[in-house]
C-alpha cells in the first residue's frame, strides 16, 4: 500500500469524527440558551467591564422565578446571563439585579421591565458613593414576550 492510500485510510475516519463532533457541538450551543415559550421570559446579559469584583447586593423577581439566577460574585471582565420566567400574574414583568463594588458602598443596578407596551431598562445605573467614574450601558435586542437585554458596567472614558 502506498503512502497516499495509507493517509486516506487514516484521515477519512478522522475527518468524519471531526464533522460529527462539530455537529453535536453546534446542536448543544443552539439548545443551551433555550427558554420556555409558555410564559414571558427575560434574559439579562450582564458584563463587568471593570477591574473590580462585583458582589451581589440584591435581586428581585416579584412576578416569576429565576431560571438561571445571578451569580454571588462577578469577577472583573466576566459576563453572566441571568434568565427568568414570568408567572403570568401581571402583564408587566420587572427584574432587578444589584451588585456592590468598591469599598465605599457603590452599587450597580441592572433593571429590566418586560412589558408589551414597551420593554425598558429604565432604572439601570450606579448609585452610592464614588460612582462618578462608572456607568451602566444598556441595550435591548428584543422585547415582550421574550425580552433580551444587555448591560455593561464600565469606567467612563474621559
Amino acid at each position: 500500500m502506498n503512502t497516499t492510500n495509507r493517509r486516506r485510510l487514516i484521515l477519512a475516519p478522522l475527518a468524519a469524527t471531526a464533522a460529527i463532533a462539530t455537529m453535536v457541538g453546534v446542536a448543544g450551543v443552539a439548545s443551551a440558551g433555550t427558554l420556555p415559550t409558555n410564559a414571558p421570559t427575560t434574559a439579562m446579559t450582564i458584563t463587568n467591564d471593570t477591574n473590580q469584583t462585583l458582589w451581589l447586593a440584591s435581586s428581585t423577581n416579584p412576578y416569576g422565578s429565576w431560571i438561571a439566577g445571578p451569580h454571588r460574585t462577578l469577577a472583573p471582565h466576566e459576563t453572566e446571563i441571568v434568565t427568568a420566567e414570568s408567572n403570568n400574574s401581571t402583564p408587566v414583568f420587572p427584574l432587578e439585579v444589584s451588585y456592590g463594588y468598591g469599598s465605599l458602598g457603590a452599587v450597580a443596578n441592572f433593571v429590566s421591565t418586560n412589558d408589551y407596551m414597551g420593554a425598558t431598562t429604565n432604572g439601570s445605573g450606579v448609585t452610592g458613593h464614588n460612582v462618578q467614574n462608572f456607568d451602566v450601558q444598556t441595550s435591548i435586542a428584543s422585547g415582550a414576550p421574550a425580552m433580551n437585554a444587555s448591560y455593561i458596567l464600565a469606567p467612563i472614558m474621559m
